[in-house]
């Protein structure tokens, strides 16, 4: 995974339960930081957070229009 500098990640995220969700397929879930933690790493920054927890979605390599939009 590619790590970036400005980017948030998994123990310095301020919030706790992490939300992600996407408007266009209705995906949303809730994980608490030491769970993610626990399976990922402290180190993972959230955009491979994100990723990796989106990755079964059907829209995710769609085209831009039409891609998975979780956040």
């Amino acid at each position: 995974m590619v790590r970036s500098r400005t980017a948030p990640n998994i123990s310095n995220f301020p919030t706790d339960p992490i939300e992600i969700e996407c408007e266009k397929c209705g995906r949303h879930g809730r994980y608490s930081k030491a769970t993610l933690i626990k399976r990922y790493g402290a180190d993972l920054v959230l955009p491979d957070l994100l990723r990796l927890i989106s990755s079964d979605c059907e829209n995710r390599l769609s085209p831009a229009t039409m891609a998975c939009s979780a956040i």
